[in-house]
């Protein structure tokens, strides 16, 4: 089905602010990165605090972020390559369960025994699972769980980012994944957009169920052969 005129004007939009946004990252970003160098050189002791290890993996993956974002739209397909969905994920939720113990929630992470690695683009992947939980910690309170659950089922990876938070109305999720679409203040409408595209990209599928007052499930559903 041929796009109409709209829809190539927001397309244009959509990879200009995808441009913009990364450029805009890049510059304070390039900052922070010299700034720790300094303060590196000055303390050395820092390169053996946990923290400042954490630290710098977290500049290290926005460095790959904006890298990604600036040539998402002139790639034809991701980067693929074989992972470990397990370490990606434990990896990856541990320095959120400090925040989220401060704040009285729960996280937890359920891995199926003996997953198989799953080709993909393990950066790409990456952005879509800290949108998801970034989202599920927005939307929710003290006394709330988030649970991430991953199993394979028939040549396909399933990742699950579920919540007890407020949840999102009926008519609020017929548009969730439109471009520049957001019910947050000062929000972007980008961040699911992506992380559609990213799993459309890798011939995934995404769906999501939510309910008022009781929470929200996505399902990432990823064929683990490319």
């Amino acid at each position: 089905m041929a796009k109409s005129n709209e829809q190539k004007q927001l397309d244009v939009n959509y990879t200009f602010s995808l441009a913009q946004i990364s450029h805009e990252i890049r510059n304070p970003l390039t900052l922070i990165n010299s700034t720790i160098q300094l303060l590196a050189h000055k303390h050395p002791d820092l390169a053996s605090d946990d923290l400042w290890i954490q630290l710098e993996k977290d500049i290290d993956y926005l460095k790959d972020l904006t890298a990604s974002l600036s040539r998402y739209n002139s790639e034809s397909a991701p980067s693929f390559m074989s992972i470990d969905i397990s370490v990606l994920l434990s990896e990856l939720l541990e320095p959120y369960r400090t925040v989220l113990k401060a704040s009285r929630k729960t996280l937890t992470l359920h891995l199926q025994e003996d997953l198989p690695p799953v080709i993909c683009d393990s950066i790409k992947i990456k952005q879509c699972l800290i949108n998801l939980i970034k989202n599920s910690i927005e939307a929710t309170s003290e006394g709330d769980f988030i649970e991430v659950t991953v199993k394979s089922r028939l040549n396909r990876m399933i990742i699950t980012v579920s919540d007890s938070g407020h949840g999102i109305s009926k008519e609020r999720l017929e548009t969730i994944f439109d471009p520049f679409t957001s019910y947050k203040e000062g929000g972007s409408g980008l961040g699911l957009s992506i992380v559609k595209r990213i799993i459309s990209a890798h011939r995934g599928i995404i769906r999501v169920y939510s309910k008022i007052n009781l929470g929200t499930k996505f399902i990432i559903i990823l064929p683990l052969e490319q």
